[in-house]
Order: structure tokens, then sequence, then C-alpha cells
């Protein structure tokens, strides 16, 4: 059953065990907050909704900015988690799910900024390092981590990357089909450019099995590479391990920490909202909408994948 189908049942089952009606009129409009987040990771399902679902969700909330510029008061941030874990703990009872994915989510109990998982510029440093960019494989997922760090994207976004959405010239990338299936274009440093214009020409190519539709990031296998399981995800565990970070870093704690370090080093919030491509974005008639040249010139000021220093090989 998909996770659509399954809401006006849960919410039908609050109203027959007494429910009041505020309490499920507000229970429906957290819930569809959940399902954006969800659309955004191409999760449909019940039975993919799993514990690290969960928490990435308990993440996103954490960082979610308000009109104003401000992260979520701890009110507001429970809310909607709260409603979700309750939806979660249901499937689970009607057996949709074989454990309750929610159960060691903890709520947030006081004004927390960041997420545990952010890591330091040096910490992202020695985990892109761990990567062997002497062998095709290893390349291949410096790559996805570089990626991952300089744009902020999110793991699904990066595998539907295609060659052709990236500007290497004029260092863009093309974000298609992103949270809420909405486009939106996100500068990339030179630096990584260059690092991606090698790897298209030299790396790439060993990756191909047959057929090419020209996604940039391939498995083994030459095919679009897997957002979970043994694609991105595993490639962000494996080199944080052997950087030795001590942190529960995922892909979505790299998206954290280009923002992170970004407002750190003085960037205006709004071009970092434009930059993820945040929903409170378009909802709110506040801030002005930057062009692509603007959020390029704050992205080559304030990131510091410009001035990284680059591994001797």
């Amino acid at each position: 059953m998909t996770i659509k189908e399954l809401i006006p049942v849960y919410l039908a089952h609050l109203r027959i065990t007494g429910r009041a009606e505020r309490t499920i009129k507000n229970t429906r409009y957290s819930l569809n907050d959940f399902v954006r987040f969800l659309d955004g990771e191409e999760i449909l399902n019940i039975e993919d909704i799993t514990a690290e679902v969960m928490l990435a969700y308990q993440e996103d909330l954490a960082f979610r900015l308000t009109a104003g510029g401000k992260l979520l008061a701890i009110r507001s941030q429970d809310k909607p988690l709260s409603v979700a874990r309750g939806f979660a703990r249901y499937a689970h009872e009607q057996d949709y799910l074989v454990s309750d994915p929610g159960k060691k989510i903890k709520p947030p109990r006081k004004p927390k900024t960041l997420p545990r998982g952010i890591m330091s510029q040096q910490e992202v440093k020695k985990v892109i390092d761990a990567t062997d960019m002497h062998e095709s494989r290893g390349y291949r997922n410096r790559i996805v981590l570089e990626i991952l760090y300089d744009t902020a994207i999110r793991r699904q976004e990066i595998c539907n990357i295609k060659i052709s959405d990236i500007d290497l010239d004029e260092g863009y990338v093309h974000i298609r089909g992103g949270k809420g299936n909405k486009d939106r274009v996100t500068p990339v440093s030179k630096r990584v450019c260059d690092l991606i214009g090698n790897y298209i020409l030299a790396v790439r190519p060993a990756f191909i099995k047959g057929k090419d539709d020209g996604y940039l990031i391939l498995n083994r296998w030459g095919q679009k590479m897997d957002a979970t399981g043994m694609g991105i995800w595993s490639i962000v565990k494996r080199y944080v391990r052997l950087a030795g970070i001590d942190k529960n870093v995922s892909p979505h704690t790299f998206r954290h920490t280009c923002a992170t370090h970004m407002l750190k080093n003085g960037a205006p919030v709004r071009h970092i909202q434009e930059m993820l491509g945040h929903e409170s974005l378009e909802s709110t008639q506040i801030y002005t909408r930057v062009t692509i040249n603007d959020l390029k010139e704050i992205h080559a000021k304030y990131h510091p994948s410009e001035t990284m220093n680059k591994k001797e090989r």
C-alpha cells in the first residue's frame, strides 16, 4: 500500500477513536508535510519508511528555516515529528511495517540549532581524502562526496543528474525533479567542475556496460546509482568510517554541513534557501528572488570548497 492511500484510513481511525475534528485537521496538515518530504526522497510505499527515513525527517525539521530566516522553534519541530511517529506506529500496528521505525526517535528537548552529525570543514576534508583516486571506484566515490558537499543536493538528486545537466564551463548543475518535483539550478565550484570533467573523460567510461543512459554517477553494472542500500548511502558511510569520524553522518548530513559552513562564513540566508531549493522561499514573498548569477557569486565567495587544499597525489 502507498503512503497516500493509508493516510485517509489513519485519519478515519482517529475519528472513530474520538479525536476532535480540529486534531484530525492538524494531523492531516502535518502528514502533508511528511509526505512532501518523502516525495523528495522518492519514498512512496509504506514498507519503505525506515528508522533512517524518520531520522532524516527529524534532521530536515531541525534545519528548516522560517520566513524570517530563523530555525524552527522546538515546538514547531515536535508537532509534525510527533504526527509522523504516530502514523508510523499505526502502520506497524496494522502490520504494514514489521517494526515501528519511529520508536527510537527522540523528540527535541531544547533549542538546538544543528543536528549532531554536522561536520567541521576539517572532518569533511578527511572524509573526502579517504577516497583512493588511483582506482576508478575510488575516483567515482570522490566525485559523489565532492558534489554532496559542494552543492548541498539530496542523495536522490545526485542520482538523477545526467551529464547533459552539467555546465562545467559556467559551473552550474541543473537539478531536475527535486523536492516537490521542482527544478532548480545550483552552482558548482571550479575545483569540483575540474574533478567532474576528469571523471567524465577518464573514469566514467570504465563503468559503462552496454547502453549508456547518460547518468553522471554509475554503479558497477553501468546503471543509475541507487540512493540507498549499496548506493550513495553506503558510499558516505564507508568513507566516514575510513576517516575515523565518530558521528552519525548520512548523505543528508552533507547538505546540512554545506549550508552551515556557508552561513557561518556570512552567506545571506535567502541565498542559502535558493541554493537548497527550500520550500519556504516560495511560500513567502518577503525575500527577493535571486538569479543564478547572484548564486554563483555567493557560492564562490562563501563556500570553503573553493579554497580547500587539494590532497597531494
